[in-house]
């Protein structure tokens, strides 16, 4: 459907329409306009509107004509879109033809196996946007493949992750006022790349149209090109997140408008079904809704090369679609990385989507080591004792090895698990400890400086944390800012203005902007990460990957746990003492070990080895 470039046609499905045209135009506001009928046609059981020839202007438009009312629509399988700088983003595709290919430099792709992923996950505005970024044109493409800004992919190579997600770039509108789309899931075309993070948006006047500088188009997905390009010549490898339940709600989104009544969910009352929270789910069971959707995964796998997709609120997709967007990624790369958040406000699946070939987000993870509330139960990392009087140790146990008992039922392997502790949504890691340990308190405010440097408490928690994150079997994903606990004080006038923010989606500002300065202040932590990803990278999982096994042992309290690998080459041990106001004692078994990364007391004890750890700590050991 849509414009087919190598068939020169144009295609539209309108199941109600009594007749379509296509309208073509030099560009947005043109004034030269051309006019083309389209013809009904019929191929098996599919029904839709059809326009052979070649485009005589690039700008184009559906006009559907219904019994009641006519529609001016972008077209929903658009590959390009150029969008009004205004509320509701009007749209018109872009048809280019005999455009030449994009210039690849030799690059393909990047294999990273699930379970040894290292994932960033990365927003591309807020990357670069704060002024401590130094971008010359902050909030851009162009920004993040300026490595002589802190604000730049150097910051992820530093790091030493293996893998990038791109939060949403799809094409969306703008939205003024409390609904603002910043992170971008209100996505409104699946196919094409949002003109956003173009380097001429933030400077264009309001009610232009900026992806047509000087009256050429720009592609927006040049921009998201040259980025995966650098990436995999950093040899890091990109997942884009990706929005294929709902549609945006703030613009005249063509499936809202022609749709027949069977793409989108209804309620008991008729209306739009909103298990998504966004207002509109869709019916992705539908035929012509499973065909747009396996059409946008093989655009982004294949045109735009990247290696591995993150499908949003996947609990809202049927299982069919869900097999069939693994089969269609796979055929185009067959190491592709695939994940999903396996949640909605219907349900909770983890265990099924993990079997449909998916790496699963993993709130059991996120629960045990960082909690479920600051002022509620508190994770593992804080080191106090289970709200339950369950087993801490036990619960570790589990999640350190990959959640294979995870709730909804049994992941298959722990590559299904896909470990985090802080994501876009919800309180920044760092925010969370803060409320926590009442540092700060939930209707306080405070300046970013306030908050900029994490010491004492604060910071050995942050430090358990990341390690036990790190330790974890499966893959791992770790948010912007999160190596130097981010915080998110609230920007926006009102109320809230200087609280610590839990849901910043609507704040294009410096309440998600990242703070190079406080990277700074807290290199430290940064360099902690950066020495945990080294060591999961360059030993543990190596010792993993010769077929190494993992033995669990345990301290003398229900606040120290670990684990010994053996059978993979040297032996490797990790042990974690959460207690704050008490040591740990673990047994070892007999061998030469040094501690690597972290701090404890290591002595002969028989026919073993004794290792003692104080308060708060961690310590990475292997045998010589």
């Amino acid at each position: 459907m849509g414009w087919c470039a190598d068939e020169s046609v144009f295609r539209l499905v309108a199941p109600t329409a009594d007749f379509v045209e296509v309208i073509f135009r030099d560009h947005p506001d043109g004034t030269e306009q051309q006019v083309r009928t389209m013809t009904a046609r019929q191929l098996g059981a599919r029904s839709f509107w059809q326009w052979a020839g070649q485009p005589p202007l690039p700008c184009y438009r559906f006009r559907v004509h219904l019994a009641h009312r006519t529609l001016d629509i972008a077209d929903p399988w658009a590959t390009a879109i150029g969008r009004k700088k205004a509320a509701g983003g009007p749209a018109w595709s872009v048809a280019q033809a005999n455009r030449p290919p994009f210039d690849w430099q030799g690059q393909g792709g990047v294999s990273v196996a699930p379970d040894e992923a290292v994932i960033l996950e990365l927003h591309v505005a807020d990357q670069s946007a704060h002024d401590s970024a130094g971008a010359r044109y902050p909030g851009t493409w162009d920004a993040l493949l300026d490595d002589r800004t802190p604000g730049g992919l150097s910051h992820a190579l530093a790091l030493g992750v293996n893998a990038v997600e791109l939060l949403p770039v799809t094409s969306w509108p703008v939205d003024e006022g409390e609904g603002i789309n910043h992170w971008g899931y209100m996505p409104s075309f699946m196919c094409a790349v949002s003109g956003r993070y173009g380097r001429g948006y933030r400077d264009a006047p309001a009610g232009s149209w900026p992806d047509f500088s000087g009256g050429a188009f720009i592609d927006p997905g040049d921009g998201l090109k040259r980025v995966v390009r650098a990436l995999h010549q950093a040899g890091i490898a990109v997942v884009l997140d990706v929005v294929y339940n709902h549609v945006s709600m703030h613009d005249r989104n063509p499936l809202l408008l022609l749709d027949p009544g069977t793409w989108f969910h209804r309620d008991g009352r008729g209306g739009l079904r909103n298990l998504s929270g966004c207002g509109n789910d869709l019916n992705t069971a539908d035929p012509e809704m499973r065909a747009l959707i396996l059409h946008s995964v093989r655009r982004w796998m294949t045109e735009f090369r990247v290696d591995g997709l993150r499908l949003d609120l996947a609990e809202l997709i049927d299982d069919v679609t869900l097999a069939a967007i693994a089969a269609t990624a796979r055929a185009a790369r067959p190491d592709a990385l695939l994940m999903a958040e396996p949640w909605s406000f219907g349900g909770h699946r983890p265990g099924p989507i993990a079997r449909l070939g998916y790496a699963v987000w993993n709130d059991r993870c996120r629960h045990a080591i960082k909690g479920q509330g600051p002022k509620g139960s508190l994770g593992f990392a804080f080191g106090g004792r289970r709200g339950d009087g369950r087993s801490w140790q036990r619960e570790m146990v589990t999640v350190l090895g990959g959640c294979a008992e995870a709730l909804g039922g049994a992941l298959p392997e722990a590559a299904s698990s896909l470990n985090y502790i802080e994501s876009h949504d919800d309180l920044t890691l760092g925010d969370f400890i803060r409320l926590a340990l009442g540092e700060v308190g939930p209707e306080q405010s405070v300046q970013p400086a306030d908050v900029a440097v994490i010491r004492g408490r604060s910071l050995a928690v942050h430090r358990l944390a990341a390690a036990l994150l790190l330790a974890c079997r499966g893959p791992v994903m770790i948010a912007q800012g999160q190596c130097w606990g981010r915080a998110k004080v609230d920007a926006a006038p009102g109320p809230g203005r200087g609280r610590l923010s839990a849901n910043s989606y609507d704040r294009d500002d410096e309440t998600n902007h990242l703070r190079w300065g406080d990277a700074t202040a807290n290199a430290d932590l940064v360099a902690w990460h950066a020495d945990l990803i080294a060591w999961r990278r360059g030993q543990l999982l190596p010792a993993w990957a010769r077929g190494g096994s993992q033995h669990f042992v345990a301290g003398e309290h229900d606040q120290a746990v670990g684990y010994v690998v053996q059978g993979g080459g040297a032996p490797l041990a990790a042990l974690f003492n959460a207690a704050p106001g008490r040591s740990a004692t673990f047994v070892l078994p007999t061998g030469v070990w040094r501690c690597q990364l972290g701090a404890a007391r290591i002595e002969p004890a028989g026919g073993a080895i004794r290792v003692v750890l104080g308060p708060a700590e961690v310590a990475l050991l292997a045998a010589v």
